[in-house]
Parts: C-alpha cells; sequence; structure tokens
C-alpha cells in the first residue's frame, strides 16, 4: 500500500509545507483509502505531483477521477451564442460632448 509515490508525496510535501504539516497532508492522503481504491490514490498522487501540488483535495479529485474514468468533456459552442453577439460600441457621442466645451 504504501509505495514509492507515497513516498514521492510525503517527501515533497514535508519539503514544501515542514514535517508536521507535509505528514498531516499525507495522512489526509491516507485516508482516502478507506473509500477509494488503492490504485486510484496512488493515480492521484501522481497526477497532483505532476501538477506540483500536495494539497489532499487535488489527490482526492484525481482519484475519484481516476475511479469514473472522467476526462474533461468538449463542449460544442454552435450558432446558439450568436444571439448575444453585439456590434462594437461607438464613441462618436464622446467627440460631442467635447467638442460642445
Amino acid at each position: 500500500m504504501f509505495g514509492a509515490v507515497h513516498e514521492r508525496f510525503w517527501a515533497e510535501a514535508r519539503r514544501r509545507l515542514g514535517d508536521r504539516d507535509g505528514t498531516r497532508a499525507l495522512i489526509e492522503v491516507l485516508l482516502l483509502h478507506r473509500a477509494i481504491p488503492a490504485e486510484a490514490v496512488t493515480a492521484g498522487m501522481h497526477l497532483a505531483l505532476t501538477a506540483a501540488s500536495v494539497d489532499p483535495s487535488v489527490v482526492a479529485i484525481e482519484a475519484r477521477r481516476a475511479v469514473e474514468g472522467a476526462t474533461a468533456r468538449v463542449v460544442p459552442i454552435g450558432e446558439g451564442f450568436s444571439r448575444f453577439d453585439r456590434p462594437a460600441p461607438s464613441i462618436a457621442d464622446y467627440d460631442d460632448l467635447l467638442e460642445a466645451q
């Protein structure tokens, strides 16, 4: 259960946060093993480290994504948004104000 990725995460967490807070971060990650499969937690730690993060919340999010097999969905933007197009504003009225002075 405690492998090389755990060790790397703990070392990086202690380096960034100090011994006490780095160990707390690791403990929060270890508690994820209660609800999330070990492979997913390990993948979450790896992805968090890749993103230069030692935040246990990032590990949890990435671990859950690994379990769900979730990838970022591409949402197509169709012609439906064209109704929000507006012409560029004109500043001609401001020129009239300046000339009036």
